[in-house]
C-alpha cells in the first residue's frame, strides 16, 4: 500500500515537472477513471470477502485442521508427501481460496514433517500457482485491463508457466535433501528421488493446459486435485495396499470434510454451463465505457452461497462464532491495497505515462524484451505481494509494448505469468508464512533473513523458465527466429 502511495506521488511529480510531455485531465480521472478503478476493485472485493469469510468459517469448525491431520498421517516418504503438497494439495486449495490461505494448512502440516527452516521455504514453494489463485482472480483482472479474452488469457498462461513446475519439482527435491537432514532413506537413489517432483511438476504443466483449455475458471483448482489423487494412486498401486489412514475418519466423516470444497467446485462447473452461463452473463452487469463486470459470474458469489449452504445445512458449521466478522476483517487490508495499486496504475495511463515506456520498450527489439518482459513481470509480483496488484500495475504496459510486435496475447500471459510465480518470494508472504509457524522472536529475524536469501536463490531459476518459454512461444507462434 505504501508503495503505490508513493508511486501515486512520483507521477504526480514527473507530470508537474514534465507538464509540456504528460498531462493528468482532472474531469477525466472523475468521469472516466475512477468508475474504472471502482468497478476493478469491486471485482476484487466481491472474491476477497466471501473467501476470507470461508475460510474463517472451515478454520473455526476444525476442518482446516482435520485434513491437516489426516494429511499427516498419510503413509509415504516425506520428499514423496513434500511434493504432493507442494505440487497438488496446495495448489488445488490455493486456486479454490487465494490470498494465503493454504499456507493455513500447508504450513503446520510441513513442519510436522521437516525442520522449520525446510518446512517454511517449502510452504513458500507451495504458492506457485498464483495465475489460477482465487479461481483466477488475477488472470480475470488482467483479462478485463486489456479487454483481451479471459479463456485465451487463461490457456496461454498455462504455456508460458509450462517450465516452471519442473523447476519448482527440482527445487522441492534440494530442500528435503539440503544438509541431509530429516531425508537420509534411499540415499543413493538421488536420481529416482529428484525424479518424483520434477514428473509431479511436468503433470502439473500438462494438467494446467489441458483444464485451461476446458474449464478456465477452475484449471488451478482442477489441476491441483488431480495431481494430488493421481499420485496416491499410483503409491497405493506401488506399495500394493491403501496408505490412507483409515483408523481416522470413515469413509462418511472423510466425504464431510472434503464437501465444502466439492460444493464449491460444483457451484463453478455449474456456472460455466452454456446455459447457466448465458444467463449470468447478462442478469447483472456494470459498465462504464469498455469496463464491464458481470457481478454473477464472479467466483465470489459461488463462494458465498457455498458458506450459506453450509451455514444452513450443518450444525457443525452453525458452531462457529463471529467468522463472518473474522473473515472480513481480514480481507479490509488487501482490497484497500488493491484499490491503491489499481488507482496508481490508471493515474498513470491517464498521465500518459505508460503509453511513454511502452513507445521506448517497441523501440528495442523482440529479442531483447524476451529477456526484459519477464523480468517486469516477476518485479511487479514481487513490490506488491500479488498477482493481482502485479498485473494492475504492468498489464497495461507488458500488452501495449506486445501489441507493436503483434502478440499482445503473448505479452499479457507472460505478465500474467511472471508476476505469479514471483509472488512467493515477497516479504509479505514470507511474514505470512512466519506468523502462522509461530517463530518465536529470538530467532524469527534469523529465520526471516535465511528465507529472504534462500528465495533470492531461486529467483534466477524461475525467470529462466519463464523467459525459455516465452522464447520457444514466440519462434514457434510465428514460425521464424527472433
Amino acid at each position: 500500500m505504501v508503495s503505490s502511495v508513493a508511486g501515486m506521488a512520483v507521477v504526480l511529480a514527473v507530470v508537474w515537472v514534465y507538464g509540456g510531455e504528460y498531462r493528468i485531465d482532472p474531469e477525466g480521472l472523475w468521469r472516466r477513471e475512477l468508475p474504472v478503478v471502482l468497478i476493478l476493485t469491486l471485482s476484487t472485493a466481491l472474491v476477497i470477502f466471501p473467501g476470507q469469510v470461508m475460510n474463517s468459517l472451515l478454520t473455526q469448525a476444525g476442518v482446516i485442521n482435520r485434513i491437516r491431520v489426516y494429511i499427516e498421517g498419510i503413509g509415504v516418504s516425506r520428499l514423496k508427501l513434500a511434493a504432493i503438497i507442494v505440487l497438488g494439495v496446495a495448489p488445488g486449495l490455493e486456486s479454490m481460496t487465494g490470498f494465503g490461505v493454504s499456507l493455513f494448512l500447508t504450513v503446520p502440516v510441513l513442519m510436522h514433517l521437516f525442520s522449520v527452516r525446510k518446512a517454511l521455504m517449502l510452504s513458500l514453494l507451495s504458492m506457485n500457482i498464483m495465475p489460477w489463485g482465487t479461481l483466477g482472480l488475477a488472470t480475470l483482472m488482467g483479462a478485463q485491463i486489456t479487454g483481451l479474452s479471459f479463456t485465451e488469457l487463461v490457456f496461454h498462461s498455462s504455456l508460458s508457466s509450462f517450465l516452471v513446475f519442473p523447476v519448482m519439482g527440482c527445487m522441492v527435491y534440494l530442500v528435503c535433501r539440503e544438509d541431509g537432514a530429516g531425508f537420509r532413506e534411499g540415499h543413493g537413489k538421488w536420481l529416482s528421488q529428484l525424479l518424483y517432483p520434477v514428473v509431479l511438476g511436468l503433470l502439473l504443466a500438462l494438467l494446467l493446459v489441458f483444464y485451461s483449455r476446458f474449464l478456465p475458471g477452475t484449471a488451478g483448482a482442477c489441476a491441483g486435485i488431480s495431481v494430488a489423487v493421481i499420485a496416491f494412486l499410483a503409491e497405493c498401486v506401488r506399495a500394493r495396499r491403501l496408505v490412507f489412514p483409515r483408523d481416522l475418519y470413515s469413509g462418511r466423516e472423510l466425504l464431510a470434510l472434503f464437501t465444502p470444497y466439492l460444493i464449491l467446485l460444483a457451484l463453478i462447473v455449474l456456472s460455466r454451463t452454456e446455459a447457466v452461463s448465458a444467463l449470468l452473463q447478462s442478469a447483472l452487469v456494470i459498465r462504464n465505457g469498455d469496463i464491464s463486470f458481470p457481478v454473477l459470474t464472479s467466483p465470489g458469489v459461488f463462494i458465498a452461497l457455498t458458506v450459506i449452504l453450509l451455514y444452513a445445512a450443518s450444525k457443525g458449521y452453525r458452531g462457529s462464532r463471529a467468522f463472518l466478522a473474522d473473515g472480513a476483517g481480514k480481507a479490509v487490508y488487501p482490497v484497500v491495497g488493491i484499490l491503491m495499486f489499481v488507482a496508481f496504475a490508471r493515474l498513470q495511463q491517464s498521465g500518459g505515462l505508460l503509453q511513454a515506456l511502452a513507445v521506448k520498450g517497441s523501440e528495442l527489439s523482440l529479442t531483447e524484451n524476451v529477456f526484459i518482459a519477464p523480468a517486469i513481470g516477476m518485479i511487479s509480483g514481487y513490490i506488491t505481494g500479488s498477482n493481482v496488484g502485479g498485473n494492475v500495475l504492468f498489464m497495461t504496459l507488458q500488452t501495449e509494448v506486445g501489441a507493436y510486435f503483434d502478440r499482445t496475447l503473448l505479452f499479457a500471459a507472460v505478465q500474467n505469468s511472471s508476476a505469479g510465480h514471483a509472488v512467493f518470494m515477497s516479504v509479505p508472504i514470507i511474514l505470512l508464512v512466519m506468523s502462522i509457524a509461530q517463530a518465536d522472536d529470538a530467532r524469527s529475524s534469523s529465520e526471516r533473513d535465511w528465507l529472504i536469501r534462500r528465495v533470492c536463490l531461486c529467483a534466477p531459476f524461475i525467470y529462466l523458465a519463464l523467459t525459455a518459454a516465452f522464447y520457444m512461444l514466440a519462434v514457434q507462434w510465428h514460425g521464424q527466429a527472433l
